[in-house]
C-alpha cells in the first residue's frame, strides 16, 4: 500500500471530530524550559482527567474515550517542538482543529534572552558539542518564534487562547496559577485558592545548571569521556550519576552557592544582536495582539 492511500483515511477520521463535543477540551502546549513540565506534573496530572498524545503521529482517537468517560476539563498535552534541535511543528494549529474544533489552547512562553542560556544547558547536558555561538546560529533558524507558532491558533480558535509568560510565573506563580485556572475552569473536585497557594510553593524542576557544571560536561562531551551518544572510552561514573568529573564540578558550584547567596555564573554571552534582529519584530506584534510590551520583560525587541 502506497503512503497517498493511507493518508486519506486518516484524513477522513480527523474530519469526523467535529460530530463530538470538544469544549471541554484542553489543549496544553509546552514549550521545552518554560517550566511546561512543572505545570503538567503539578497542576494538570494530580488534578484533572487528562493524557498525552502526538497528534502528529497519532489518530485522536486513542484519547476520545477517555475525554467521553471524564467529567469538567480533559487536558490534552500535545509536543510543540520535535526535541531540542528540531523545528517547531508546523501545520500544529490545523491538525489541532480538525481533531478538536472547539478546544481551548494554553501555551506558554519565555524570552528568548533566557532561553537561550537555559535551553543550551539542557543541550549541553544531553551530550551537545556544540559552542555557545554555534548552538545560538542553529537554534534561532527554527525554534521561538512565538508569533508564527500563535497566529494561526488565534485564527483558529478565537477568544480560546490563552498565553501565559514564564516571567510571570516566576514573579507571581500564585497569579499566573489563578489566571490559569480560571481559563481552564476547575476540575471536578474544585481548585480553591489555598490548594493554588500550595502549588505555587512547589519547588521548581530541573533548575539551571552552574556555569562550571555545563562546560565541564562540554568539554567532557568533546573529549568523548561523557554520554552514551559521544562516549569512546569508558564513563568515570557512579551508578545512577553523571561523569565523577561533574559531580566533582557540582560539589564546588554548590559550595561556592553556599558561601556567597548566589549561583556560579561568570558567562557573559554577547549575541551580536541576532535575537533582536530574528525575534524583534515578531515580538512587537505579538506584545501587540497580547496587549503587553514584552520588552518590558527582556524579550529581544
Amino acid at each position: 500500500m502506497t503512503e497517498e492511500s493511507t493518508a486519506e483515511p486518516i484524513r477522513a477520521k480527523q474530519s469526523s471530530r467535529g460530530t463530538r463535543d470538544s469544549s471541554r477540551v484542553v489543549i496544553y502546549l509546552g514549550y521545552h524550559k518554560t517550566a511546561s513540565k512543572w505545570i503538567w506534573k503539578n497542576v494538570f496530572t494530580e488534578r484533572y482527567p487528562h493524557q498525552q498524545i502526538n497528534l502528529v503521529r497519532q489518530s485522536a482517537d486513542s484519547v476520545w474515550d477517555a475525554i467521553e468517560a471524564s467529567q469538567g476539563p480533559f487536558i490534552v498535552r500535545q509536543r510543540l517542538e520535535e526535541g531540542l534541535m528540531g523545528e517547531e511543528i508546523p501545520e500544529l494549529a490545523t491538525t489541532i482543529s480538525h481533531n478538536f474544533p472547539n478546544a481551548r489552547i494554553v501555551l506558554g512562553i519565555r524570552s528568548q534572552h533566557s532561553m537561550v542560556a537555559s535551553h543550551y544547558g539542557q543541550y549541553v547536558t544531553n551530550g551537545g558539542r556544540m559552542g555557545l555561538a554555534a548552538y545560538l546560529n542553529k537554534a534561532v533558524q527554527t525554534k521561538w518564534h512565538y508569533q508564527r507558532v500563535l497566529e494561526p491558533f488565534f485564527e483558529l480558535f478565537p477568544e480560546r487562547v490563552h498565553v501565559y509568560l514564564f516571567e510571570d510565573l516566576r514573579r507571581n506563580s500564585f497569579e499566573l496559577l489563578c489566571h490559569l485556572r480560571d481559563f481552564v475552569g476547575p476540575p471536578e473536585g474544585g481548585l480553591p485558592d489555598d490548594e493554588v497557594r500550595y502549588i505555587a510553593n512547589q519547588p521548581p524542576m530541573n533548575p539551571q545548571r552552574h556555569d562550571l557544571v555545563i562546560d565541564t560536561m562540554l568539554t567532557l562531551n568533546r573529549l568523548r569521556m561523557r554520554h552514551r551518544k559521544n562516549t569512546i572510552f569508558p564513563e568515570i561514573r557512579r551508578r545512577g550519576h553523571d561523569h565523577i568529573f561533574v559531580e566533582l564540578a557540582e560539589y564546588l558550584a554548590r559550595k561556592y552557592s553556599n558561601r556567597t547567596g548566589r549561583p556560579l555564573r561568570y558567562r557573559k554571552f554577547d549575541d551580536r544582536g541576532i535575537l533582536a534582529k530574528v525575534y524583534g519584530a515578531e515580538n512587537r506584534a505579538l506584545s501587540a495582539f497580547l496587549s503587553r510590551s514584552l520588552a518590558d520583560d527582556g524579550y529581544p525587541s
